[in-house]
């Protein structure tokens, strides 16, 4: 009973996610089976919007990024079904800039009063390299570059260091482009009927994956640094 106290929060906010995707799997069961009957008929008619389609994915790529619970893998291989790969990478790293954005500007605004209600301050004490100019650059850059790493919920905690919009825009956009571009390549396989090439991506994204959560944590390991946020 001790133990489910002190993890409530976390166990209300794993609850909410479950309940959440079972919703999505339920809203998006039909269409995604569609998919599978007739995936030209589909691609083709959701290609008919125009722009608007466009608009549109961007403004759920960064309703994503800003909502970092949401899996941003399925709006990706969405964008490269729909647009290929380099369409879905141009929309997908659009919507990431504005949610990317919209981010900085209100957690420089709120500060770090509201991280700790959104997250808690004891993750960022995880996270050592950020107060350390010389290596959060690179590091965040090398962390958003490989698949698998935990980007969306950086995106909260960087904007508590002195790091210049510019910055962070371009670590959080750039460098997402790897791990954006295999689910494309693997969405739009999907949408061409070439499904052995789409799981062969989806695999070495799985592998490079699990490589970037072990440098994630690596990088963390056995490390403390002293915050002044």
């Amino acid at each position: 009973m001790k133990y489910l106290k002190k993890r409530k929060k976390e166990i209300i906010i794993s609850l909410m996610i479950v309940g959440i995707m079972a919703i999505i799997c339920l809203i998006f069961y039909k269409p995604m089976m569609a998919i599978f009957k007739n995936p030209q008929a589909l691609r083709l008619q959701l290609q008919s919007f125009d722009i608007l389609g466009y608009v549109v994915l961007a403004m759920i790529m960064a309703f994503q990024v800003i909502f970092v619970f949401l899996p941003g893998e399925i709006i990706e291989i969405m964008a490269g079904f729909i647009y290929g790969p380099i369409g879905g990478l141009i929309v997908c790293m659009l919507g990431s800039a504005i949610g990317s954005i919209l981010i900085y500007l209100f957690v420089k605004k709120l500060g770090t009063p509201f991280i700790d209600r959104l997250i808690g301050l004891e993750k960022i004490k995880q996270i050592h390299f950020l107060n350390d100019p010389q290596k959060r650059n690179i590091l965040l850059f090398i962390v958003f570059f490989i698949p698998g790493t935990p980007k969306d919920i950086l995106t909260y905690f960087i904007p508590l260091t002195d790091m210049k919009l510019s910055a962070f825009l371009f670590i959080t956009t750039i460098a997402r482009i790897p791990s954006i571009i295999t689910s494309t390549i693997g969405g739009h396989a999907i949408g061409v009927e070439n499904y052995v090439f789409s799981i062969i991506v989806f695999v070495i994204t799985g592998i490079i994956s699990l490589g970037g959560i072990l440098f994630y944590k690596k990088i963390n390991q056995n490390k403390a640094i002293e915050y002044h946020l």
